[in-house]
């Protein structure tokens, strides 16, 4: 019974190192996919304002501008995530060695 608990003790900050990665690895993956969008977007714009059917051109190109300011901002706060999961993964190196010194 000792040694259930403390396999349960050293097995509930892992539980929590691993999740906490797993939702760093989310968000890292949804900025991702929101720059892809902008990118996206951005192209759409120029294309429709390049188009010689297209009517609103300034409209078009000022949309394709907002979209181009936004995937910077999204390529930085692409940047500061795979940082921060580089750090935690580090520590988390850092912990498993730790835990492993500890029990043994």
């Amino acid at each position: 019974m000792t040694n259930l608990f403390k396999i349960a003790i050293l097995a509930a900050p892992l539980a929590a190192l691993i999740f906490y990665y797993v939702v760093m690895q989310q968000q890292k993956m949804d900025v991702e996919l929101e720059k892809e969008s902008m990118k996206f977007e951005q192209q759409w714009n120029e294309f429709k304002a390049d188009s010689p059917f297209s009517t609103d051109r300034q409209k078009y190109q000022s949309r394709a501008e907002q979209a181009e300011k936004a995937q910077q901002e999204l390529e930085q706060k692409k940047k500061e995530k795979e940082q921060k999961v580089e750090k935690f993964q580090s520590d988390f190196e850092k912990a498993l060695e730790e835990a492993g010194k500890e029990v043994k």
